[in-house]
């Protein structure tokens, strides 16, 4: 069966050959400056700047992220898209300097919250009302009453001339009110907290962003190490081939000893994973601290890693990490530099070297979130709801064959259709190698990459500490043998002496 499946991906791979490449999607988003009021430290909407940026990374947006506080005049020069968050609807004042270059500014304006300006009021016939606190619901696109709690909740009374983006509901019924609405170059999000809001405002940010391309959903697996289960990793892999669900491999890097059997191991079982409609994509090191911001070996250590990679057959298309990598100013060049494609996971532990307020744009960047949030979602139908935007869906690597069997059991049973990471467009670059992916063809170097696996043998006797040069090896082997002979003339000796001892003690006595 496996043999089988090898012969028909080589063909498939050689007839895709024969197949120009899709051209390059433009970037969506551009250079957009996202203004804030507050974090909301210690509220329910705490957090939403954060994903706001992760959003806006999704659909390659260079996000320059600024307190409206520190704003200073002109500012707003040079951007044509500018979003506002309120999260503090206390404040009397606003920076006037914001304000004023606010009410002139001829680009397009998405605001989020409190505060609304009044040209975007005036756009819109808007009217808007807070509600003090309720328990409430999100429809938008594929999704179906996704609750949430709110407290203090604007939301749009009425508008005129404008669209409008689902629905919000109160639990009680007193209220039905769009989620969002936009005309011309006005866009108004009264509310943004949690899951809820963020999934109705990546809806929102699509239209925003005017993307026509249709989206994608990937499935990823992650904490692939080079101690993991091989052999349950390859099995994997070879088991969502026979399910035809293809998927994305996010590997851990190995900065040492590359040359160790026990890393021809992992380029092993990552060839046979590439076999299977595997993708590659390198996850970002673990950062700890402390952090030594004098060291500078990232770049090298990467591009070590993507070239032994390479060196073994194995191509990675892109790179996974954190949010807060792309507002470094050492992660970003050193770490990411050397790929136009990255899944861009929630921040856990933030830890940077040195932080920027300008992130990284990359030509092709999913929103990732677990499959648990993803199968959570309410919806109609069968299958589950499709987002606006490219979607990388998580699971980690099973540790056991009963994991990979519920594991395969809930993906086959949810009527997701995921794509293929490699019919997309990516390119990766080092001082030694190009790898280029595009219309499900992997190259490098100019030359197609043959995916097809054919064993190679690992040699389990590498000898982990070179042999150390020995001086004086003749002589000290000389010495050694007349050292035993003494010793064993000596022991003859003493031997001999006991005996007549012996004999002389008996005839006295």
């Amino acid at each position: 069966m496996r043999r089988m499946g090898m012969v028909l991906l080589a063909l498939l791979t050689a007839l895709l050959t024969l197949v120009p490449p899709a051209p390059a999607a433009a970037a969506a988003g551009g250079r957009v400056l996202l203004l804030y009021d507050s974090l909301a430290a210690g509220t329910d909407k705490e957090g939403n700047v954060a994903e706001l940026q992760r959003l806006l990374a999704a659909y390659s947006s260079e996000v320059t992220l600024l307190s409206i506080d520190e704003y200073q005049t002109g500012q707003m020069d040079g951007y044509s898209r500018i979003i506002t968050v309120m999260n503090n609807g206390d404040i009397e004042t606003v920076n006037p300097q914001y304000a004023r270059d606010t009410a002139n500014f001829q680009g397009q304006l998405l605001h989020i919250g409190y505060h609304v300006p009044e040209q975007l009021r005036k756009a819109m016939s808007l009217k808007t009302a807070v509600d003090p606190g309720t328990s409430a619901s999100l429809s938008i696109g594929d999704i179906a009453g996704l609750a949430f709690q709110a407290s203090d909740m604007p939301y749009i009374v009425s508008f005129k001339g404008g669209r409008p983006y689902g629905s919000l509901s109160l639990e009680d019924g007193s209220l039905q009110a769009p989620f969002a609405v936009s005309a011309g170059r006005y866009t108004y999000v009264p509310y943004l907290q949690g899951d809820s809001g963020l999934l109705g405002l990546s809806y929102v940010l699509r239209d925003w962003f005017a993307v026509t391309d249709a989206p994608h959903t990937y499935l990823v697996l992650r904490e692939i190490y080079p101690f993991s289960d091989l052999e349950l990793l390859e099995h994997a892999a070879e088991r969502l081939y026979e399910s035809g669900i293809p998927f994305v491999a996010s590997v851990r890097p190995v900065f040492g000893n590359t040359s160790f059997p026990a890393m021809e191991r992992y380029a092993e079982a990552l060839r046979v994973v590439q076999s299977y409609n595997g993708s590659i994509v390198i996850n970002a090191p673990a950062v700890r601290p402390p952090i030594n911001s004098s060291d500078r070996s990232l770049a090298g250590k990467m591009s070590t890693f993507i070239d032994v990679l390479v060196n073994a057959g194995v191509a990675p298309l892109g790179i996974a990490a954190e949010n807060y990598w792309t507002y470094d100013k050492e992660y970003a060049p050193a770490g990411m530099g050397f790929f136009d494609s990255v899944v861009l996971f929630p921040d856990e532990q933030i830890f940077y070297m040195e932080e920027t307020n300008v992130s990284k744009s990359f030509a092709s960047s999913l929103y990732s979130m677990t499959w648990e949030e993803l199968t959570g979602l309410p919806h109609t139908g069968k299958a589950l709801p499709q987002l606006p935007l490219d979607t990388a869906v998580t699971l980690e690597l099973p540790e056991a064959e009963e994991e990979l069997d519920a594991m395969l059991q809930s993906l086959q049973g949810s009527w997701m259709n995921f794509a293929d990471y490699r019919q997309g467009n990516h390119s990766v670059n080092t001082d030694n190698h190009t790898v280029v992916s595009s219309g499900g063809v992997i190259s490098i170097n100019g030359q197609t990459l043959n995916v097809a696996y054919s064993p190679q043998a690992v040699d389990g006797n590498y000898q982990y500490q070179e042999e150390q040069k020995v001086s004086f090896a003749k002589l000290f082997s000389v010495q050694s043998a007349f050292f035993i002979v003494v010793i064993i003339f000596a022991l003859l000796l003493f031997g001999a002496l006991l005996l007549i001892g012996r004999r002389l003690y008996r005839k006295k006595y």
